[in-house]
């Protein structure tokens, strides 16, 4: 599933859920697509966005939450941090960005006990 906001009908922000799909781990799922406009960073639209996801997440079965974000982003970082996900690891260079490889920071949050 895709999670989209919209103001004033334009879509925001955007965030996905891939659940994995092997029967051992069907009780992870990864976020995916995580954008939200630059002008509405510090509002709580990402908070609400990443409550919805879980939500739904959650009554999927889903207990696990992953993702990856880019070591260049320390405010996405902070922001995991703030919402209860911990760093479970590091891909070097698992991002290319114009031409420079940059770290992959892996962050987990348990969602269901």
């Amino acid at each position: 599933p895709v999670f989209v906001a919209f103001q004033d009908d334009v879509p925001v922000g955007i965030m996905g859920l891939m659940r994995q799909s092997a029967s051992k781990m069907a009780h992870r799922a990864t976020l995916v697509m995580v954008y939200l406009r630059r002008e509405l960073h510090g509002t709580g639209l990402a908070k609400r966005l990443l409550d919805a996801v879980a939500d739904y997440a959650r009554n999927e079965g889903i207990k696990q939450l992953e993702l990856a974000v880019s070591a260049d982003n320390p405010a996405a970082i902070r922001f995991y941090h703030r919402e209860g996900f911990s760093v479970a690891g590091r891909i070097p260079s698992g991002f290319l960005h114009e031409g420079r490889e940059i770290d992959d920071v892996i962050m987990v949050k348990r969602i269901a006990d």
